[in-house]
């Protein structure tokens, strides 16, 4: 059990944390969590200071900075990540609860070198599957055939149980790019944790989410980042934050295939369309437009740094 650790990313909403930490500490949850604390509750912070009220539970509490802005939780996580010493993670909310067994047969199929992450059925609190439309996982050779059948299929990859290291690199590398809109974010977990290997998705019991209230930021809560698709793409916003996704996905591909980056830049922005088929000639003349605006290399050097450096190519083998 020592090859899986949780790591639970906190900001406020201090009823959902006592309600997970009690649960768990009931069942004796057998695995070691990483607490990340970027909230304001000094309640939380007090309770979660004092091991002897969870005393049944393995796990290390470590307050933040507060998560005033999207960049303050950047920070926080390329820093959290780090932390980890498991070979395997997987990232958690306080609304969210996690089936022991569930997570054994993710760590089962884990051991097939081919999957970089791996999850099984991710249901509301009523039991019905939240990404049933596309149940297959996905298998491909290379990052640029996955990052096409991600596209085509694409789930949200959030939660999967998955490699540290991978983890690590794609939040380090989100820092980097900064983006302002957050389904950008949820994107680009969605593509990276399928991007280094196969991702494995099953139909075992695994995750219960709740849709509890939403984080808040500066700048209103995270519900307001998730417009009508039509609405996104016509923001303000869209052309620069569009670049990011395109720059880290790009960069992911062109460092494990060893193509070159501008290749890489290019199938990417010429695949989107295929997430969003319906809005095809909007996506094109926008994907045009963001494309004008040009990339930013300098932070694409860094990106390879980070995967560099974590020596993400090996982490399968």
């Amino acid at each position: 059990m020592n090859s899986f650790s949780i790591l639970l990313v906190l900001k406020d909403r201090t009823s959902y944390t006592k309600r997970l930490m009690r649960k768990w500490n009931s069942e004796k949850f057998p695995f070691k969590i990483l607490i990340a604390d970027g909230g304001k509750s000094q309640e939380i912070q007090n309770l979660l200071s004092n091991k002897n009220n969870f005393e049944n539970l393995n796990y290390e509490y470590i307050k933040h900075p507060f998560d005033a802005t999207l960049e303050d939780f950047y920070a926080k996580m390329s820093s959290a990540v780090m932390k980890i010493d498991t070979a395997t993670t997987c990232l958690m909310d306080n609304d969210d609860f996690i089936e022991v067994e569930g997570i054994k047969r993710c760590l089962d199929i884990l051991e097939d070198k081919s999957y970089s992450s791996a999850r099984g059925l991710m249901e509301d609190m009523n039991g019905n599957n939240i990404y049933n439309l596309y149940p297959d996982s996905i298998i491909e050779k290379t990052a640029l055939e996955r990052m096409i059948s991600q596209t085509k299929k694409f789930h949200g990859n959030w939660h999967n149980i998955a490699k540290t290291k991978h983890i690590q690199a794609m939040w380090k590398m989100i820092q980097v790019i900064c983006p302002l809109n957050f389904r950008i974010v949820e994107q680009i977990t969605g593509y990276l944790n399928t991007m280094w290997g196969n991702s494995y998705r099953g139909n075992f019991p695994w995750m219960y989410h709740e849709y509890g209230q939403r984080i808040q930021t500066e700048s209103g809560d995270l519900g307001s980042h998730f417009p009508s698709q039509e609405s996104w793409i016509n923001s303000n916003y869209w052309l620069e934050e569009f670049n990011k996704l395109t720059e880290i996905v790009g960069a992911a591909i062109s460092y494990h295939d060893r193509i070159p980056i501008d290749e890489a830049l290019k199938i990417f922005r010429e695949s989107y369309h295929f997430k969003i088929p319906d809005l095809k000639g909007l996506l094109d003349n926008r994907i045009s437009q963001a494309f004008d605006l040009g990339y930013n290399y300098n932070k694409i050097d860094e990106m390879f740094d980070i995967m560099s450096d974590l020596n993400i190519e090996r982490v399968n083998q």
